[in-house]
């Protein structure tokens, strides 16, 4: 009994180990590396997009425009004629909203989202994003808002079509 008992622990172990170790067989699946999809407006091999919007005023007379060219490297995000209202803390958002009539005849967001690009510079600001950072989005992007930071309010937003 006692060496049918050997005799089995020995196969069960032998068994163990040859799973264990590599014995020239087929290789096993591979790991693949995550795809990352593409953001929303990222191009395929069609070639680039571009995005323009007009700014309506919300917080502040609002007036300008605002493109974004994307591409397989990345976007471009450039103003135009900007003028808008003053604020203590400017900032440039991208939101997967749009501006849309709402209650009492006052314009709003349809998302409360708010990508920040950074500061608000200047009439003409340009802002670059590498293909990654554009990537990073996960929804599209279908506005452009100058939002003021200390005082929490949404001067103006532009919503964008594509050329």
């Amino acid at each position: 009994m006692r060496v049918i008992q050997s005799a089995a622990l020995s196969v069960v172990l032998a068994a163990g180990l040859a799973g264990c170790t590599d014995s020239g067989s087929a290789p096993g699946p591979q790991q693949q590396s995550p795809t990352v999809e593409p953001a929303p407006g990222v191009p395929s091999s069609a070639g680039p997009v571009t995005l323009r919007g007009q700014f309506q005023s919300q917080g502040a007379l609002t007036t300008g425009t605002v493109t974004i060219h994307v591409t397989k490297a990345g976007a471009v995000l450039q103003l135009e004629n900007l003028a808008t209202g003053t604020g203590d803390d400017l900032r440039l958002m991208l939101s997967p909203g749009t501006l849309v009539p709402g209650t009492g005849g006052s314009a709003g967001l349809s998302s409360t989202k708010l990508i920040e690009l950074g500061p608000l510079t200047g009439a003409g600001q340009r802002v670059e994003m590498d293909a990654a950072r554009w990537a990073a989005l996960r929804e599209p992007i279908r506005s452009v808002v100058i939002y003021d930071y200390a005082g929490k309010t949404a001067l103006g937003t532009a919503n964008l079509q594509e050329d």
